[in-house]
């Protein structure tokens, strides 16, 4: 299959939009899979992926032998690894180590909870990733009337619009909590996850503000990542490249 042409196509695609739109563009690497967004973010001065990294994603980590697969759900069956149809959804029982692994083979690293946060609040601003406005399920995929807002297991990234960031990252509040590179305390075995999840939480969405101690070496359904990097923000792109 020529995936070049179709890769293009994709480029063009987004390229026009964001020109009609003067949005931040979102650039398609070949370090990684092919498939893995990246934007850039104006409040932490990095470029993040524009989604907690999915199931599919990691797959192509894990065939490049650079990633270990995750737990599957033979060993927890809330685990997305494993079951069928949940290509889409972030990847979740991860631990530190295995996080590491697939940011760096995609060209990238964990942000850390500075970065986070910057985008998660717009530089402080922002009660929540969406805005000030306290409401659930609608923007965040919680545990509100059931985990994962009634649905039992974790959403499609990027399916609930409503809680887009400041530079329109999916799934800052919600979803899975993320691993980010900053240790509890200087001497801990712990690292700081953010964001809250679809799973064990309070039944409201989480304020950007929220954070949790987390062993570095466990892992489990309400955890997951999204990676960072220097940016290689484009200033502007010209039509048909």
């Amino acid at each position: 299959m020529n995936t070049s042409g179709h890769l293009s196509h994709v480029l063009f695609a987004m390229a026009s939009l964001c020109i009609l739109a003067a949005c931040d563009i979102v650039k398609i690497d070949a370090d990684g899979p092919s498939d893995l967004q990246w934007r850039y973010s104006r409040p932490a001065g990095v470029d993040l992926t524009l989604s907690e990294v999915t199931v599919a994603q990691y797959r192509a980590c894990v065939e490049a032998v650079k990633c270990a697969p995750p737990k599957s759900k033979n060993e927890n069956k809330d685990c997305n690894w494993g079951h069928a149809g949940r290509d889409n959804h972030p990847v979740n029982c991860v631990d530190l180590r295995k996080s590491k692994a697939f940011c760096e083979w995609a060209g990238g690293r964990l942000p850390s909870e500075d970065e986070w946060y910057a985008e998660a609040s717009n530089g402080g601003r922002r009660r929540f990733a969406w805005g000030d406005v306290n409401a659930v399920c609608d923007p965040a995929a919680i545990d509100h009337g059931g985990h994962g807002c009634g649905r039992d297991s974790t959403r499609p990234v990027c399916s609930i619009s409503a809680g887009n960031s400041v530079s329109g990252f999916c799934d800052m509040s919600g979803g899975v909590w993320e691993w980010t590179s900053t240790r509890w305390s200087p001497r801990s075995s712990s690292n700081v996850l953010r964001g809250g999840s679809w799973f064990v939480d309070k039944a409201e969405p989480p304020p950007a503000t929220y954070r949790m101690k987390y062993f570095y070496s466990n892992s489990d359904s309400f955890v997951g990542l999204r990676c960072a990097r220097a940016s290689k923000k484009q200033t502007q792109v010209e039509p048909g490249l």
